[in-house]
């Protein structure tokens, strides 16, 4: 109960009388903490006053309609009750109504939002309404019932009597009358919103708000939504089976090389048992997530150290604030919030950036061996498009069609694109390399006449091998007239092939047959050819880098698919609200300069934060190599092709965008993107960095997301200035000047930086995402922040409401609800000591903390 002053006054002189002057200062300091304790939790409740009042009712939610009566001998005080569900406390205040003859109506009635789950109906977590005294203090009555009782009771009144502090049932009764559920639809106001989530079937609205905020210009309607997309776990499937079809093929190939001396035995079965390795971890994973059949399209925060879901994103969301003004104007901002990129079944002992670091590399894979896969992807391709020819050549002669003319032209553009490939450098000195091994041991001197690379003695299990060169020049000789003579066949064959076509003769079709037998033997070589240069390499790249840190590919394979899989997210939503605000300005910004994604993180630079933060900065500086290709297939279809780190999705836009398109992206121009991250840590983590030395990755960080954020906008600035777009470019020269400012001073917990950062992002057009370890405490406090932030700068929010919003997004918004489908619990995992610790603009209000589940 609350004391008054003169209550505290007079405990103060009982305790001189009682216990003497001796124990006067340790009393009198017992009653100041009590009085300051009391003073607290009277200020708490007047705070969290208001909050509800801007809720508006949504699907997860009932409007409740709490009428109380109180006996006529109650304190005639203002009132306000405190309902606790599931531990999280809310209030609600009341005042009595004075009569004219200035008596009290001690009855009361209040209507609020009462949040239920439908997904917990069998829920007997307890409910608790208490009566208390606004002035005191007072407990003037409560009750105390369950979740199920009152879920069950939809559409009918629940009468309770109330008991005061002694167990007594006279202290009056409580009446709760509860409306029946709201239908699953975003409110009408917001019908962009509505539009984008009919428009998708793999998007999956979890769960919305309603808000009603007050402005200069009125009231404005606000939605607050949480949605998963089930790619969360399709497109990883994707990726690792992409992955595997790599990886097999790479053995496979390995394998074949069974001619060749004995002395590359043992580097071959050393690249085979990495590469197994890999493809161990691929398998268990597509295992697993091509059987999943849970009910959750994520990736729960407490499975992070789950070795089958090491591929998935962390707890992957859109986070969307959906804004209608009193002109019905509709503003839209959507945030993927997202687990940073990290490995943590592997554990944080090394990070990929150490790694690199360490071993004086920028990625894991050199650029020659990215050239030779690039080559033999091509190989294959072509290939592959002349095995289809070949196809319809053998069914069309066996259902006697002898009109093939069209198709042996085109053919003969097919067969001429192969053999001009067959003759590049790659193809002819990976040949001549594998011929040479295969008859002779003389690699060293093989080496030296056509291979251009650096002087280097290959190590294979510990030992030097130097093979001495017998016959090489007279080996090298014959295999090079062999070649001439197969290439000089092979030229005749289509020489002869053409004239045949230009005199549409009637065995047209057999001579094609033919052709391509005669091809057959070329590209099996040019493709050996290719990947035993690919075998060499890797075999110098395994003993500079592997050999020291043999679980790095498999770190990078994990940490690479969560990032794809956030980029490919990202990029539908953002298509989708181009396309239902018909935003064709946004398409020609994808044609001309690309895709721009800014990652936001909320890690430290101390210890496991560390490594997660250095594995998710590598993957968002390798997610810069990959591109978007559009097609005309159905809306959110993909495929995946390239390299395992330099990816290309095809991407399907459906017919209706397909028209908005421009020319260049209806020929499938690729689609660079631009990637930069901008971090700050904001924990007790960071506090310990800062005061060791160790958060110099987060300044390095930050300088090299400033380098890019300032080309991309020259980039922009250039195209709008010369196509007469318009865009708001004097604000963006306003906001870049603080931004560097910001970055290059280096201010410890300076949230400032990435709020400034985020409106230029969104001016440009970009995508944002926010990360922390599981994308659910800090990630909540920052969204929201810059969501009330975009309420305060674009919509002229009040200022004396800006901490009202706040509060209410953080304590009835759709944030506790994502820690409650991550954890069981509707709080966030602060506690007090980390709450000091915290920006004041990421606190969260008394009573939604304290979770112990992160």
């Amino acid at each position: 109960m609350y004391c008054s002053s003169k209550e505290l006054a007079e405990k103060w002189v009982q305790g001189i009388t009682d216990c003497g002057y001796m124990a006067l200062h340790r009393k009198w300091k017992d009653l100041q903490a009590e009085y300051n304790m009391l003073l607290a939790q009277q200020n708490r409740i007047s705070k969290c006053f208001g909050t509800e009042d801007c809720l508006l009712p949504t699907n997860n939610t009932r409007e409740v309609v709490v009428s109380c009566e109180l006996p006529l001998n109650s304190p005639t005080q203002n009132t306000f009750a405190s309902v606790y569900v599931n531990r999280f406390e809310k209030w609600i205040l009341w005042y009595q109504t004075e009569n004219v003859d200035h008596t009290y109506t001690p009855h009361y009635t209040k209507t609020f939002l009462f949040e239920v789950d439908d997904r917990n109906v069998g829920d007997e977590s307890p409910l608790k309404f208490c009566i208390n005294s606004m002035t005191t203090g007072a407990v003037l009555g409560y009750v105390v019932t369950d979740l199920h009782s009152v879920q069950t009771a939809m559409d009918s009144k629940l009468v309770f009597n109330l008991r005061d502090d002694l167990g007594n049932d006279n202290a009056g009764t409580i009446t709760l009358e509860l409306s029946s559920s709201h239908n699953n639809n975003l409110p009408t106001s917001h019908k962009s919103l509505q539009h984008i989530v009919n428009s998708s079937d793999s998007l999956k609205l979890d769960c919305h708000r309603g808000f009603m905020f007050q402005t200069n210009h009125g009231k404005i309607h606000v939605s607050e939504q949480d949605w998963v997309h089930e790619a969360s776990i399709t497109f990883p499937l994707a990726y690792i089976e992409f992955l595997l079809s790599k990886k097999e093929n790479i053995i496979s190939s390995f394998e074949e090389f069974t001619s060749l001396d004995p002395v590359y035995d043992p580097m071959i079965s050393q690249l085979i048992n990495h590469h197994e390795t890999s493809l161990l971890s691929l398998i268990r994973a597509k295992r697993f997530l091509g059987n999943y059949e849970g009910a959750a399209l994520f990736r729960r925060s407490t499975l992070k150290k789950e070795s089958e879901w090491q591929y998935c994103p962390v707890n992957l969301a859109i986070y969307t604030l959906g804004v209608c003004d009193p002109d019905e104007c509709e503003t839209n901002y959507f945030t993927l919030t997202v687990g940073a990129f990290a490995s943590h079944g592997l554990g944080y002992k090394q990070s990929l950036q150490s790694a690199l670091v360490a071993a004086g590399k920028n990625s894991l894979y050199s650029s020659r061996h990215d050239r030779i896969m690039n080559n033999v992807d091509m190989l294959c391709e072509i290939w592959g498009d002349i095995e289809k020819y070949k196809q319809i050549i053998i069914d069309s002669i066996a259902l006697e069609q002898a009109d093939m003319y069209d198709l042996a032209v085109s053919l003969t553009t097919k067969i001429s694109d192969l053999t001009e490939f067959c003759k590049t450098a790659d193809v002819m000195v990976g040949v001549q390399m594998k011929e040479q091994a295969e008859a002779t041991a003389s690699f060293s001197a093989l080496r030296s006449r056509h291979w251009s690379a650096p002087e280097t003695d290959y190590v294979w299990d510990g030992e030097k091998y130097r093979v001495k060169s017998v016959n090489s020049r007279s080996s090298s000789l014959s295999s090079r007239s062999e070649k001439q003579k197969a290439e000089t066949d092979i030229t005749m064959a289509i020489t002869n092939f053409i004239l045949a076509v230009e005199k549409k003769s009637k065995t047209i079709g057999r001579d094609l047959l033919k052709m391509l037998a005669s091809l057959e033997p070329l590209v099996t070589q040019s493709r050996q050819g290719l990947m035993f240069m690919l075998l060499l390499e890797e075999n110098k790249i395994f003993h500079s880098f592997f050999s020291a840190t043999p679980e790095i590919e498999v770190r990078m394979n994990q940490c690479f698919s969560q990032g794809l899989t956030a980029i490919y997210t990202s990029f539908h939503v953002a298509v989708l609200d181009a396309y239902t605000r018909n935003d064709r300005t946004f398409f020609n910004l994808l044609d001309n300069i690309g895709y721009l994604i800014q990652f936001q993180c909320l890690l430290s630079t101390h210890g496991g934060e560390l490594v997660m933060l250095g594995d998710h900065w590598i993957t968002i500086n390798n997610l810069a190599h990959c591109n978007i290709v559009l097609t005309s297939d159905e809306l959110g279809e993909f495929s995946l092709s390239g390299l395992s780190y330099k990816v290309t999705i095809m991407f399907g836009v459906g017919t209706a965008i397909w028209d908005m398109l421009p020319v260049g992206l209806k020929n499938r121009k690729p689609i660079p993107i631009s990637t930069m991250l901008f971090t700050k840590g904001v924990n007790e983590q960071q506090m310990l960095s800062e005061r060791v030395g160790t958060n110099t990755m987060e300044h390095t960080i930050n300088i090299d997301g400033l380098c890019k954020l300032e080309v991309y906008f020259m980039m922009y600035k250039e195209y709008v200035t010369q196509n007469n777009i318009p865009a708001d470019l004097q604000k963006l020269d306003s906001l870049i000047s603080p931004i560097c400012k910001h970055a290059r001073a280096h201010i410890y917990k300076d949230v400032k930086l990435l709020s400034l950062v985020d409106e230029a992002v969104r001016l440009m057009s970009g995508s944002r995402v926010t990360s922390c370890k599981s994308a659910k405490d800090r990630t909540g406090m920052s969204v929201t922040y810059e969501s009330v932030c975009a309420l305060s700068r674009d919509h002229n929010l009040l200022s004396t409401g800006f901490t009202n919003a706040l509060a209410a997004l953080r304590s009835h918004g759709v944030r506790p609800l994502n820690c409650k489908k991550n954890t069981g619990s509707s709080k966030y995992a602060f506690n007090g000591f980390q709450l000091k610790i915290l920006p004041k603009e990421y606190r969260p209000p008394i009573g939604t903390y304290g979770g112990k589940i992160t």
